[in-house]
């Protein structure tokens, strides 16, 4: 009752923008009005989560470009970077404020985080794109290794929401085999877990990344 109490008193139109980031700069898929959300919390009960809003601001790409997704920068009273694991999962709620607006939160028994870096009043814009376009230096240039490639993907998405919520990224070439190994311990009460695959891609993608940053001197 409270939640339907919540919609009716919306009055304002504030506008929510949704887009895709490029290297060539923000590609606008959706702009949802008041009344937008107010019919989408209507139709799903609540708006829970940001899955189904960014579902649907994002069906007008291409399967690939979708795919390739792996943060959400939601913008407001100031903005969080979200791996695209943290939305898909449902570790965020979206709350439908009084004047329009969308909040959002993070669930505080799943993080590792303190969760108000993740609380973000009156957001005005979400973009989704790539992570190595705000975060270059997890980028592995070389792809030689199958298995870097999947642990570079698997930093982007479940990595970078403890260890990459400001410009500076965790240095994935100064994680050490101890810490890799401990990982599923430390990380288990969270929900996360590695198996010896992606166990591997991780610590392949540190290493291709300490070999890529290493200085080459040409041999006399």
């Amino acid at each position: 009752m409270f939640f339907v109490a919540l919609i009716m008193g919306i009055t304002s139109a504030h506008a929510l923008d949704v887009n895709y980031l490029t290297h060539g700069g923000s590609l606008p898929l959706k702009t949802w009005t008041a009344g937008d959300l107010k019919t989408l919390a209507k139709r799903n009960g609540e708006i829970s989560s940001q899955k189904l809003l960014i579902d649907e601001s994002a069906a007008k790409l291409d399967l690939n470009d979708r795919a390739d997704i792996d943060l959400v920068t939601i913008v407001g009273d100031h903005t969080a970077r979200v791996p695209r694991f943290m939305v898909w999962r449902e570790y965020l709620k979206f709350k439908l404020n009084h004047d329009g607006t969308l909040s959002s939160s993070a669930v505080s028994n799943r993080l590792l985080v303190p969760t108000s870096l993740f609380s973000v009043s009156k957001i005005t814009k979400i973009e989704l794109g790539r992570a190595n376009l705000l975060f270059p230096e997890i980028e592995l240039h070389l792809r030689t290794n199958p298995a870097a490639s999947r642990g570079e993907k698997l930093y982007a998405q479940s990595c970078l929401a403890c260890h990459g919520l400001s410009a500076k990224a965790l240095k994935v070439t100064s994680i050490a085999d101890e810490q890799l190994k401990s990982f599923s311990t430390t990380h288990l009460k969270f929900g996360i877990t590695l198996d010896p695959k992606a166990l591997r891609g991780l610590v392949a993608y540190r290493d291709a990344l300490v070999l890529e940053h290493s200085e080459v001197k040409s041999v006399k």
